[in-house]
């Protein structure tokens, strides 16, 4: 556990005193409460989250789903849910893009014409091979750049922080088609992903951006070219439509 304004690591973050009753600890480095957001509920902590602020990342992240003092560095159950949600709704999302650009894309347009559980397999891969291009490559940057040895705090923090790109999902309920959606919104989750990485890591901006930009570069390799080139290869489609 650590101070969510300092970041010194602190043996407890509140004393109990009865079930209605307890006393916030005052970090010793700071002097000022070491996680305030202990007494906030749950939609404040996710409006900050939403604000980007540092302090709410760091209770998330640090006080509740991956705790200083857990030497193992596990997934907590919470992030695993999380995940796996994010990522459900992430394979709705590109089905429903993947249905408006059929017409322009006989890439897209062949996958649709498979049977329905076939079109599932296929955008629930690209969905996973996208989250793990980008966790694995922040990974192994952020080991070897700043020797960070806590990957899955790293991950929790950076899912959270991808969370922002189901977003579209609430435009799905009216009917639309702003190409350049799609666009903001993955600058939107690069922007808050580079927050993330300075909050977690302490790394600077520079170096944030050029992790996240390599992340990108990764992705787009991985499902863009790779993934769509077997796609292509398997369906016997000219590579390059």
């Amino acid at each position: 556990m650590i101070c969510i304004e300092c970041t010194h690591e602190v043996s407890t973050l509140y004393t109990r005193y009865s079930p209605s009753n307890i006393r916030l600890t005052a970090c010793p480095n700071c002097n000022k409460f070491a996680d305030r957001y202990i007494e906030h509920d749950g939609v404040n902590v996710v409006i900050d989250l939403l604000l980007l602020k540092p302090q709410a990342y760091r209770h998330v992240v640090f006080n509740v789903l991956s705790p200083s003092n857990d030497p193992m560095d596990r997934l907590h159950s919470m992030t695993k849910k999380m995940w796996l949600l994010v990522t459900l709704f992430d394979v709705y999302l590109t089905w429903a893009r993947a249905e408006k650009s059929s017409r322009a894309n006989p890439l897209t347009g062949y996958i649709l014409s498979l049977p329905v559980l076939a079109q599932y397999i296929v955008f629930l891969v690209y969905c996973v091979l996208d989250t793990l291009a980008v966790h694995v490559s922040l990974r192994l940057l952020a080991w070897y750049w700043v020797h960070w040895t806590r990957p899955n705090t790293l991950s929790t923090a950076v899912l959270i922080a991808s969370s922002s790109k189901l977003f579209p999902i609430l435009m799905l309920i009216w009917s639309y088609d702003i190409p350049i959606a799609t666009k903001v919104v993955g600058w939107a989750v690069s922007f808050n992903i580079v927050e993330v990485l300075t909050t977690i890591l302490d790394c600077g901006y520079p170096r944030a951006v050029v992790m996240t930009g390599a992340a990108e570069l990764l992705k787009m390799f991985v499902c863009d070219y790779a993934f769509s080139r077997l796609i292509h290869w398997y369906a016997g489609l000219p590579w390059g439509h």
